[in-house]
């Protein structure tokens, strides 16, 4: 019985499967640069936010503790 159900569950996948709208070679690769672009961007942005809030924690400790 549930090897039916595995069959036909892999009957259905592969009927939807072919509805999928792939996207062509030039639709990929624009896609695909603006993600790794955003990705770049956002780790740039995090990384000098967190050289920045390393900083001032750091002054903020020096200060607190007379830098001991």
């Amino acid at each position: 019985m549930a090897q039916a159900k595995f069959w036909k569950f892999l009957s259905e996948v592969r009927y939807e499967v072919k509805k999928v709208s792939w996207p062509n070679r030039k639709q990929l690769l624009s896609t695909t640069s603006a993600v790794v672009f955003v990705l770049l961007v956002s780790g740039a942005f995090l990384g000098l936010l967190d050289i920045l809030f390393t900083n001032v924690i750091r002054n903020v400790l020096i200060a607190i503790t007379g830098g001991i």
